[in-house]
Order: C-alpha cells, then sequence, then structure tokens
C-alpha cells in the first residue's frame, strides 16, 4: 500500500489491486497520471473531487479517508471508497470461483443486480452463474457454451 496525504485527504493505493481500468486518469488526469512520480498529485483537484473520483474506482484500488481535522464535509466521504467502507456495510453479494479445469464459471449469490454500463438492470436474483471463456450467447451470463471448447489447464 502506498500512502498520499495533504492535511484535508489521505488516499491510499493498493497496486496489487488495480487492473488499469484509468477511471481515475479519465476523470482527474491532472491528479492521476502514471507517467509521472508520484503519480498522484492531489494537489491537482479539491479532495471533494478526488473522493468523488475514487468512489468510482472499480477495483478498490484506490481508497481515501479524511485527515484529522479535515474541514470536509464528513457526509462526502462515506463512500464505496471510503478505508472503512466494509466496516459499515457488509457485502450483500458473495462471488464463488468455481474451477473444473475448463474456463471456470463465476457462481454470484445475492441479492444481486447485474447491470449493464448504462445502468439498465440486466437480471436480479439471489444466485446466477456469470460467463468466463465469452463464448456464451448470453453474456454476461453462462450459458454453457464452455463445454464446447477444447479443454484446457485451470485459468484461476
Amino acid at each position: 500500500m502506498r500512502v498520499y496525504k495533504t492535511d484535508q485527504i489521505v488516499v491510499y493505493w493498493f497496486p496489487e489491486l488495480c487492473a488499469h481500468p484509468s477511471i481515475c486518469r479519465r476523470i482527474l488526469p491532472k491528479v492521476f497520471d502514471s507517467t509521472r512520480r508520484p503519480w498522484i498529485d492531489l494537489s491537482a483537484a479539491t479532495p471533494e473531487e478526488i473522493i468523488s473520483c475514487i468512489d468510482q474506482c472499480p477495483t478498490g484500488a484506490l481508497r481515501y479517508s479524511l485527515a484529522e481535522g479535515s474541514s470536509v464535509n464528513p457526509e462526502l466521504a462515506k463512500g464505496i471508497g471510503n478505508m472503512d467502507y466494509e466496516k459499515t456495510n457488509p457485502p450483500a453479494v458473495k462471488f464463488k470461483i468455481v474451477n473444473y479445469g475448463e474456463y471456470g464459471q463465476v457462481h454470484v449469490e445475492g441479492p444481486v443486480e447485474v447491470i449493464d454500463a448504462d445502468g439498465k438492470t440486466l437480471r436480479t436474483g439471489s444466485r446466477m452463474v456469470l460467463c468466463s471463456c465469452g463464448k456464451s450467447r448470453n453474456c454476461p451470463f453462462c450459458d454453457g457454451s464452455h463445454r464446447n471448447l477444447p479443454k484446457q489447464d485451470d485459468v484461476f
């Protein structure tokens, strides 16, 4: 974990969690610039902007907390990117990676709602299996198409 601080906000970066979707760089390119060292410059945006950006990090690699004595409204810092979020918001969805040595499957136990990039609900339920081979005709859901693929070694 790497830590970046100002007198208003503390940002934590967990490089082992980062899948590099670059959302942070698109939203706040002056703050998050991977060509610069250090790559995070907290002086390039307001703490509120940084909080909003980190709350959109899909991997959880970026997190934040408010610095002691921060003047940032604490209500703005209760999002999913807050370091203590899981303490007050226990997981509602459980993923189980099932690997039969043939492309694997992702079993999801809910309650869960799967939405597309536009926020449209694709399916709600308490259980479902997601495709991990990419060949399903019903992506992102598994339809068993992996059975027709050549056998391969464990993928997970």
